[in-house]
C-alpha cells in the first residue's frame, strides 16, 4: 500500500476544517430551533394555569437548560477538533505555506469564545425563566 501524499493529506484537513466549520454553524442553528420551541412550549404551558401544565413548564425549562450545556460542550468538542486539524495542516504546510502563515489557531479563538458567549446567554435565560 502506497502512503498517502503531503499534498493530499494537506486536502483533506482542508476539507475537514471547513466541514467543522460548517458543522459549528449549524449546531448554532439548531439550538436556536430548539430553543424557539422549547420557549414556545414553555409559555404555551404557563398559559393554562393550572398544576399540571406549571410542573411541564418546569420540564422544559430544565431540558432548554440541559440542550444549551450540550451544545456548549459540542461547540468546545468541535473547536478542539478544529485545532488539532489546523495544527496537523500547519505542519504538514510548513514555514513556507500560505494559509496558515502568520496565523494562531488557538482553542479558545473568536469564533469559539462568541458562540460560548451565546450560549452563556441562553443560559442565563433559560436559568431566570
Amino acid at each position: 500500500m502506497s502512503p498517502i501524499s503531503i499534498d493530499l493529506q494537506f486536502s483533506e484537513l482542508m476539507n475537514q476544517l471547513r466541514h467543522l466549520g460548517a458543522i459549528r454553524f449549524v449546531m448554532m442553528g439548531v439550538c436556536g430551533a430548539f430553543t424557539i420551541g422549547l420557549l414556545t412550549a414553555h409559555y404555551s404551558l404557563l398559559d393554562q394555569c393550572n398544576t399540571e401544565a406549571i410542573e411541564r413548564a418546569l420540564h422544559t425549562r430544565m431540558i432548554g437548560i440541559i440542550v444549551v450545556i450540550l451544545f456548549a460542550i459540542f461547540e468546545l468538542s468541535a473547536s478542539r477538533q478544529y485545532k488539532q486539524f489546523a495544527d496537523r495542516a500547519e505542519a504538514i504546510e510548513g514555514e513556507d505555506g500560505a494559509v496558515f502563515k502568520g496565523k494562531k489557531v488557538r482553542l479558545l479563538g473568536p469564533v469559539t469564545l462568541m458562540s460560548l458567549i451565546v450560549y452563556a446567554l441562553l443560559l442565563v435565560v433559560w436559568w431566570f425563566l
